[in-house]
């Protein structure tokens, strides 16, 4: 006997497909790309209807016919033009097959049928509060670079450094389960003293010493 093959559902997590970056819609490039070949199109289009009826050629098509025809192809007019034409067909080559929304995560959905993201902003912002919650730490900065990776630095000004490390560890790692995301980000973890907590040597990181590990 035969029987059906279980539905995607949440809680059959495992027959849900984790989830990729959002397309980016690329309306910047798009608005701009198709502004410019429009107005290209409509000059060309109305020069060539006025010539139909008789009117002489419009003089900016007379002299860019001469320019090119008394133009060598060595110059470097034309090898300068070529060289950013070039580029610019790259990069529209680029943005057409690549994702974009770098600055945006994918989160873990629900459900197939739900999408969501999350900004690289509001997740710094939310790593960082939590950082500040720990006792001990005063100041704290976070950069989340990429989807994989959160840089946070942290000022200790009072109580054990190992302690806080370690109380700020576990911290950032809950906080990183409570974003919700597809891929949570590996944490890089780097203490710094404040000048009275130093002064009695109490110093976590000194300068120039290594980053601690990644801690996921």
């Amino acid at each position: 006997m035969s029987t059906a093959p279980e539905p995607e559902s949440p809680e059959n997590p495992a027959r849900v497909r984790t989830p990729h970056r959002a397309w980016s819609a690329r309306r910047g490039p798009a608005a701009v790309l198709a502004l410019l070949g429009s107005a290209a199109c409509g000059m060309l289009l109305y020069d060539q209807v006025a010539m139909g009826y008789g009117h002489p050629a419009a003089p900016w098509r007379t002299h860019t016919k001469d320019w090119l025809a008394d133009t060598p192809g060595t110059s470097g007019w034309v090898i300068g033009a070529a060289v950013i034409l070039a580029v610019l067909g790259v990069y529209l080559m680029v943005i057409a097959l690549t994702p974009g929304g770098r600055r945006r995560l994918p989160m873990a959905p629900p459900a197939p049928s739900v999408r969501a993201v999350l900004d690289r902003a509001s997740a710094a912002a939310l790593l960082r509060e939590a950082a500040l919650r720990t006792p001990g730490v005063t100041a704290a900065r976070v950069r989340v670079r990429g989807r994989r990776r959160a840089r946070v630095r942290a000022t200790v000004a009072y109580g054990d450094v190992t302690a806080v490390r370690a109380a700020l560890h576990e911290e950032l790692l809950a906080a990183t389960d409570r974003l919700g995301l597809a891929h949570p980000p590996r944490i890089r973890l780097r203490l710094t003293a404040a000048p009275a907590l130093a002064l009695h040597g109490n110093e976590p990181d000194a300068p120039g010493a290594p980053t601690e590990p990644e801690a996921r």
